[in-house]
């Protein structure tokens, strides 16, 4: 795996990304809505108009588009290390919008070390010209140091308050979740394939994409502090700390911040395993209104 340590500030060609009713109902199904989400997942609901669950913003402005950028990287090394998002408008149930993704920083821990690489991503809407959605990605490649990059600087994480969380919201992970969620775009055999996570990644069974898991604490998320309203979960930041096996229990705390901010982190735990931490230095924007 060799890195182009010129990549830093790259952007992509502008490319056209659009999507359907059905897109956006299948992705609500893949981040685990169901019957009692009716207006993320059908069109035709008496009294019900359809609406989009604001994280299905990594899918349409996808900053790993950028990666290519880099140069011969091995994909298999690549780990998924962190996702945000800033949704700037509630997304339309169909749409298309103009994506550009950048390398925005590379940093290089050295020979044997990784690389963590920060991808951007911009969505303007293909009729207006507005800022629909902007996604940040940070992934690890592992052992992509030694490229001769910058070594960057520590990053600065939020203080979680030393109280229990003000609100906690539990959802089970069925055992075909990530069977359903690679209809959304991610077919990586890791998520689908018994062969590949065995023998390729080591884990015992295919695991939950961190995108669906993320997708599932944004559903707790929107429920917990704006009432189901898709318009008022605006930004969303977390990192992923380990993987969630189909079949698991995930647990999303909250902490109250402030009338337009929370942090959260979540918590999966199998049928006999303590639970773990799979979603740390979670942090949460919401409007004025939904407070």
């Amino acid at each position: 795996m060799v890195i182009d340590a010129a990549a830093i500030g790259r952007s992509t060609a502008p490319q056209r990304f659009s999507w359907t009713s059905r897109d956006s109902m299948l992705y609500s199904l893949g981040v685990g809505a169901g019957a009692s989400d009716l207006s993320f997942v059908t069109e035709n609901s008496h009294g019900i108009v359809q609406r989009v669950l604001p994280t299905y913003a990594v899918i349409i402005a996808d900053a790993s588009v950028a990666l290519p950028l880099l140069g011969d990287i091995d994909m298999s090394k690549l780990v998924h290390g962190a996702q945000s998002m800033h949704v700037h408008r509630p997304l339309p149930v169909e749409g298309a919008v103009e994506v550009t993704a950048r390398v925005d920083s590379v940093v290089d821990k050295g020979p044997g070390g990784n690389a963590i690489v920060e991808l951007v991503a911009r969505a303007l809407d293909i009729v207006t010209g507005e800022m629909l959605v902007e996604t940040r990605s940070t992934v690890v490649l592992r052992g992509g140091g030694g490229f001769g990059g910058p070594a960057g600087a520590r990053t600065h994480r939020h203080q979680f308050p030393e109280r229990q969380a003000d609100a906690e919201a539990s959802q089970p992970v069925p055992a075909n979740q990530a069977l359903l969620y690679r209809l959304s775009g991610d077919r990586n055999p890791l998520h689908s394939d018994p062969w590949f996570a065995r023998e390729r990644a080591g884990f015992s069974t295919p695991i939950l994409h961190g995108l669906c898991t993320y997708g599932f604490a944004g559903r707790a998320l929107l429920a917990e502090l704006c009432d189901g309203d898709d318009a008022d979960l605006v930004e969303m930041t977390a990192s992923f700390t380990a993987p969630v096996f189909p079949g698991d229990t995930l647990t999303t705390r909250i902490w109250r911040m402030s009338a337009t901010e929370a942090f959260f982190r979540a918590y999966a735990r199998g049928a006999e395993s303590e639970p773990r931490l799979v979603l740390d230095h979670g942090r949460v924007g919401v409007r004025a209104t939904a407070a």
